[in-house]
């Protein structure tokens, strides 16, 4: 055993046979052989964090080591956290800088390495407190609701908001504090026209970071001039009756007096009084009559404008329509459906054409919005339309031509929109990732008979394309007979999703499928919905107008999911039902057929199923 070696030292070892006489003789010298020994373990000695930066001081052996000639390759420096940072250094430095995300609790270690061997320091815990939020802004302001918006830094496990009414040189508490898990996120149930006092604060292993403030005011709230016409119609009903309590006194007061001066006994004529002009009978019994409809007239058009108000959007009631079918009886109804040239298929569907007439959609019809509609007949209502969240303030910049459609499972399962054009393919994208839908169904190719249908909003090949600040790379590409799949992955920041993209290149415009490819559209609408029974976030589903195509294979897959559970269906209500939040979905009468048959097949093949299912049953019972 040889000792007080120097560590990472080179050393050559040799044995030789040496004798004890005088003098010594030696003989039978063996090969050299090399070796290194091993390092000793640093030790840290300082760690100090500042401006995202931390600094990482160690000390190696004693005060005499030398390392100008020992055999120390370099230092290795290791902080592991969520993420692990390596920073590699020379030997003669025995200080480190690492860039480290804050809040986040990190090991930390400093190890030696040699040609063949390393030692490794005591690890170091190192808690990094969190980083308040920056760059909030409030975004979409109304009059009882805002939105804020920040880029989040460093580690976070979730942000605490909190807003507070701010009047009078104090403040009152008017929110309970709200947690969330993302960089955004609407407060409401606000007052109008009130200032308030918001703070984000990041919390990371239950440490708070010192909150960032921003103070945001609602909206003032707009008098509806409706309600202008009914005060103004109160008050002078109000006026009038006044007015005509005025005149039924003084008219009793003059009656009185004429009383008294013909005597209590005397008979008086009025008829005669009315011929010697004493008393125009006649025109103060007009007035009275006036004065007595008037008001009458008024209370009944304020309680008209009150109840029946035909500007309110709650006085618009949405039409519905619903015609329940058996499945058993399903065959026979199409039958009857088809007579003379499908008759009553037309009849529906005319009757299709007058649901949402009347919903307003101003946000489409706005100057700067226009540009963003594929078809200016196809316009997002106002109601369902789908708002982005955008830290640019100025009209419009919420706007995207789409529409949730309420599904089988939710009231917003979907997303219907138009194919994206070229100045709208950030928005999608954008709507994506704010959505967090984990698939995209586009039922169109972007060019069908040399007329661009939709824009290439997608990378054509595997490298990372920015659209905006979302970067989109596509990991995969799997092309089948009458579809496409793709494999997306989007980023934003430190958020990554992935995303399903099903690209259905079988099915023309304004058209639908042959009936030999209704089994291969319904396989599709099976193989999406397996897929999104797993995912989260609506999905969103496209053609051009994002009406035609889109429609039917929304209504196709609630459909497929109904009769799973029940033996009736109600088409028509269906459509009508989708119509009310999105105009003319299931666009031509030959969609809303194609749907009937589609059902029909759906129904052949539970029926197919319970008849299996029958017979396993009794192969089972006989054996």
């Amino acid at each position: 055993r040889i000792a007080n070696l120097l560590p990472a030292w080179y050393y050559n070892f040799r044995v030789t046979m040496v004798t004890w006489g005088d003098p010594e003789l030696s003989c039978c010298d063996s090969s050299t052989i090399s070796f290194i020994t091993a390092p000793v373990a640093p030790e840290i000695t300082s760690v100090e964090y500042y401006n995202h930066l931390l600094y990482v001081t160690w000390t190696y052996g004693g005060d005499g080591t030398d390392l100008s000639h020992s055999r120390m390759l370099h230092w290795m420096v290791i902080a592991e956290g969520k993420k692990k940072i390596k920073k590699s250094v020379t030997r003669n430095v025995m200080t480190a800088v690492l860039s480290l995300p804050p809040g986040d609790i990190y090991n930390l270690s400093v190890t030696a390495c040699t040609e063949r061997g390393s030692n490794t320091s005591l690890l170091q815990l190192v808690k990094l407190e969190p980083a308040p939020p920056k760059s909030l802004f409030a975004v979409n302001k109304t009059q009882t609701s805002v939105t804020l918006l920040w880029v989040e830094e460093g580690v976070a496990d979730f942000f605490q908001v909190y807003c507070q009414h701010t009047g009078s040189g104090q403040e009152t508490k008017d929110q309970e504090p709200v947690t969330v898990s993302s960089h955004v996120v609407t407060i409401s149930s606000l007052s109008p026209a009130t200032s308030y006092n918001c703070s984000v604060t990041t919390f990371s292993h239950n440490s708070p970071s010192i909150p960032t403030f921003i103070v945001v005011s609602t909206m003032v709230t707009e008098m509806n001039p409706n309600v202008v016409v009914i005060s103004v119609l109160a008050i002078l009903s109000i006026l009038l009756i006044g007015l005509l309590l005025v005149t039924l006194v003084v008219l009793r007061r003059k009656h009185l007096q004429m009383a008294r001066e013909c005597g209590a006994g005397t008979f008086v004529n009025f008829a005669s009084l009315e011929r010697d002009g004493k008393l125009p009978y006649n025109w103060r019994r007009s007035v009275f009559a006036f004065l007595t409809l008037l008001p009458s007239c008024l209370w009944t058009d304020y309680l008209l404008a009150f109840y029946i108000n035909p500007w309110s959007k709650n006085g618009l009631k949405k039409r519905k329509l619903t015609n329940p079918v058996q499945l058993d009886d399903f065959d026979g109804y199409i039958k009857d459906m088809a007579k003379d040239s499908d008759y009553k298929f037309s009849l529906q569907f005319e009757e299709l054409k007058l649901i949402g007439l009347d919903t307003p959609h101003f946000a489409a019809d706005l100057p700067m919005n226009r540009c963003k509609n594929r078809y200016t007949n196809i316009l997002p209502y106002d109601f369902s339309r789908v708002r982005l969240v955008s830290m640019n303030e100025e009209e419009g910049s919420d706007y995207i031509n789409a529409n949730y459609i309420p599904g089988y499972n939710s009231p917003q399962e979907y997303i219907a929109t138009q194919g994206p054009l070229p100045e709208t393919r950030n928005d999608f994208w954008k709507m994506v990732l704010q959505q967090k839908s984990q698939i995209i169904v586009m039922l169109t190719q972007c060019n069908e008979k040399r007329r661009v249908k939709c824009d290439h909003y997608w990378p054509f090949t595997e490298d990372p394309v920015a659209y905006g600040d979302i970067t989109v790379e596509m990991l995969s590409e799997e092309e089948h007979t009458d579809w496409v799949y793709r494999n997306f992955r989007i980023s934003y920041a430190d958020e990554v999703q992935d995303v399903m993209h099903f690209n259905y290149t079988a099915w023309p415009d304004h058209g639908v499928p042959t009936t030999n490819a209704a089994e291969s559209i319904l396989q599709f609408v099976q193989m999406v919905r397996q897929k999104s029974a797993k995912s989260k976030g609506p999905v969103i589903i496209h053609c051009s107008a994002g009406v035609g195509r889109t429609g039917t294979f929304i209504a196709l897959d609630r459909l497929l999911q109904h009769i799973r559970d029940h033996e009736f269906v109600d088409i028509l209500g269906l459509v009508s039902d989708m119509r009310s939040y999105r105009m003319s979905m299931v666009q031509t009468e030959e969609q809303y057929i194609f749907i009937h048959q589609c059902v029909q097949l759906m129904w052949q093949k539970k029926k197919q199923q319970f008849c299996i299912s029958d017979v396993i049953y009794e192969n089972v019972s006989k054996s």
